[in-house]
């Protein structure tokens, strides 16, 4: 007898093996085919090894390509064709629009899919054009779908708010969730006697918070020269809104780290997290944080006050305020006993609502509802 067949789609294989491995995992193991319709890299390739198939698909992520895009709507089709889903779940912007479309338009309503916003980036920061043609997109392709997931409740009104999604598609499960098992409690008691140390994780993007990070850094050193700014993250040189590593690396006082395989060690060394996002899905980075016991400092903004418990596990302000995110960093900075607090309530958090397993349960659960025999 054939396998039940459930692919899985995404920009690229690390959006699928940070937290979707075990749901993955679950699927081989209860008797089905998994295809990853991503991108041919180590991380796709790591999932190959459990027994997933790799379908290998180019979704551009520099902003609107009108070729690229076809080629990988088209790629999708031929997908479809091949496998004949039972069910499809899509990750990020592209596979949602042009998977969505593409599973409707050649399997009908013999497929079920899912789809994950997992924030909205770019195109609803900068508005415009870019920000029109995602709509377009979003309201082609949503209704077409069964169930449309949100990791924050402002993405979500948002796409109730516009028409794009109706109520009883539209589904709350907050973050990708963490390995509270992985990301151990780090004892940062007894430091007092060394120089502060700041960390932020994110792609080298605007749109990340980087010019604001090293306007921060600048700024406290001035008043503690002994603290350290640390980054850690990715060019993404195609992005049209990208920061160059050159740049970073001519701010004196932040000290750039490149992408890190594993940035537990950079946590553990770390006192707080700054993270001067403009807007997330629910932000990995300052979970994995929080798991640590890190108290985090950022922007009141879609995803990010999703993470961060404003006053209890660190603090948030207003949209792009220098002033008032130097404050905040400066005053916890000095307040070791403050850092501490927040920590042990950033952990009880991630705990109580951000376990990876509770959430992996979540979407077997709408998996299930959906009729998937799992």
């Amino acid at each position: 007898m054939n396998k039940p067949v459930a692919v899985f789609a995404a920009n690229r294989g690390y959006a699928l093996t940070s937290s979707r491995t075990a749901l993955i995992r679950h699927f081989i193991d209860q008797g089905w085919e998994v295809v990853l319709a991503t991108a041919d890299d180590a991380e796709s390739r790591s999932l190959v090894g459990l027994g997933a198939r790799l379908e290998p698909v180019v979704f551009n992520r520099g902003g609107l390509s009108p070729r690229a895009d076809w080629t990988a709507h088209r790629r999708m089709r031929a997908i479809c064709r091949r496998w004949k889903p039972a069910l499809i779940q899509h990750f990020h912007a592209k596979p949602v629009i042009f998977g969505t479309l593409a599973a409707r338009r050649v399997l009908g309503d013999s497929v079920a899919i899912v789809n994950a916003i997992t924030g909205l980036g770019h195109a609803f920061i900068t508005g415009g054009l870019a920000a029109r043609l995602a709509g377009w997109g979003y309201s082609a392709a949503m209704p077409r779908a069964d169930r449309v997931i949100f990791q924050n409740r402002d993405d979500r009104q948002l796409f109730l708010d516009r028409g794009w999604v109706r109520d009883e598609q539209a589904r709350l499960i907050a973050s990708s969730g963490v390995n509270v098992d992985r990301f151990a409690v780090v004892d940062r008691s007894g430091r007092d006697q060394r120089a502060p140390v700041v960390v932020m994780l994110g792609r080298l993007l605007h749109q990340k918070g980087i010019p604001e990070f090293c306007e921060v850094a600048e700024r406290i050193r001035q008043e503690l020269p002994g603290a350290r700014f640390l980054l850690a993250g990715e060019e993404d040189p195609v992005h049209p809104d990208a920061v160059t590593a050159e740049w970073v690396q001519q701010k004196e006082g932040v000290e750039y780290l490149g992408r890190l395989e594993d940035v537990r060690p950079l946590l553990d060394e770390a006192d707080l997290l700054l993270f001067p996002s403009y807007r997330e899905g629910t932000p990995r980075a300052v979970l994995e944080a929080a798991a640590t016991g890190l108290p985090v400092v950022g922007f009141d903004v879609p995803g990010v006050r999703e993470a961060v418990r404003d006053g209890e596990t660190g603090f948030l302000v207003a949209d792009r305020d220098v002033d008032a995110l130097t404050d905040r960093v400066s005053g916890l900075l000095k307040d070791a006993e403050k850092r501490l607090e927040m920590g042990r309530a950033a952990r009880r958090m991630v705990e109580a609502d951000f376990d990876v397993r509770a959430i992996e349960r979540q979407y077997l659960d709408l998996y299930r509802e959906l009729g998937a025999g799992i």
